[in-house]
């Protein structure tokens, strides 16, 4: 392609990428202005922090001019740690490494990774107490405990002791912090490993295959297809968490050489309708047609 046509796709890509963003933007009530707001404080973090466009140390000029944004706006960015937003984790990530540890642990799995039943605390090193302060110490139990419980991971069995019956984590609350943290992970994964492949500085392209159905599958036959990758997926995932389970380290004051990875699975499913240009569907302006009836 000459560099006219990819301009021109990456364009059209981001505009792509744009609206299921726009629509969950705007479904949360943020409006453009604090979006672009946004937009431009990243551009000057990712030539900082990443040195696009230029060679060297970054300068205050170097950036303003790389990203064509104010000096203003960049001493803003660079003098206020305030102005790009930051958000604590939330509980999600702690309590799916419990669910990956008593189902994987021998310390908390059976014979054929059963997950035992577990106390709430024991004199002992086999109890919820205990699994949670081998993932992070300084989380609250009852707190852990609760929330498991709350999404169905995690039963009561008998009088004093809980059962771990699912092996992931299922947010039922589409609105949710945890589940709005997932996206805010999963979407930069994706794309970072996409952008990846796309440098010419890296030979060694991070794996990312697909498998579509050419063209088309009957609309009829798409929930038979999604419960058939359910199923294959589920499979496949588990198979990937135990070949990691020994490989997993209790220590969590130990990060050198370790790399956070992973693999997602995601089934999509495009629209098809061909859209009609704007012009089209927009209403006419207000107060046009009473002008158009004096």
């Amino acid at each position: 392609m000459t560099s006219g046509q990819e301009r021109g796709q990456l364009l059209y890509a981001l505009r792509l990428l744009l609206r299921p963003l726009v629509r969950l933007l705007t479904r949360a009530g943020i409006r453009f202005e604090e979006f672009a707001a946004l937009v431009r404080g990243v551009y000057v973090e990712s030539a900082i922090r990443d040195g696009i466009g230029y060679q060297g140390t970054p300068t205050r000029e170097r950036i303003g001019a790389v990203t064509g944004i104010t000096r203003h706006d960049v001493d803003c960015y660079i003098d206020n740690a305030g102005m790009l937003p930051t958000a604590a984790p939330t509980l999600a990530a702690v309590l799916m490494e419990v669910l990956h540890k008593w189902h994987t642990s021998p310390q908390f799995a059976g014979p054929y990774g059963i997950p035992l039943e577990l106390e709430f605390a024991t004199l002992g090193d086999r109890s919820f107490r205990s699994l949670l302060a081998l993932v992070d110490p300084k989380v609250n139990p009852t707190t852990a405990l609760q929330e498991l419980l709350r999404l169905g991971a995690v039963i009561p069995s008998g009088g004093s002791h809980f059962r771990a019956v699912s092996r992931t984590l299922m947010m039922p609350d589409p609105t949710s912090a945890q589940l709005i943290e997932h996206f805010g992970r999963t979407l930069p994964r994706l794309a970072a490993t996409l952008e990846y492949n796309m440098d010419p500085k890296h030979p060694n392209k991070r794996l990312e295959r697909f498998v579509t159905a050419d063209g088309g599958l009957p609309r009829e036959l798409l929930a038979e297809f999604e419960e058939h990758v359910r199923g294959r997926a589920a499979d496949f995932l588990v198979d990937l968490d135990n070949w990691l389970a020994p490989y997993a380290s209790d220590d969590v004051s130990v990060v050198d050489d370790r790399v956070a990875t992973g693999v997602n699975v995601f089934l999509y499913a495009d629209a098809t309708v061909e859209e009609a240009p704007l012009k089209s569907i927009i209403g006419s302006p207000e107060g046009t047609a009473a002008h158009k009836s004096l």
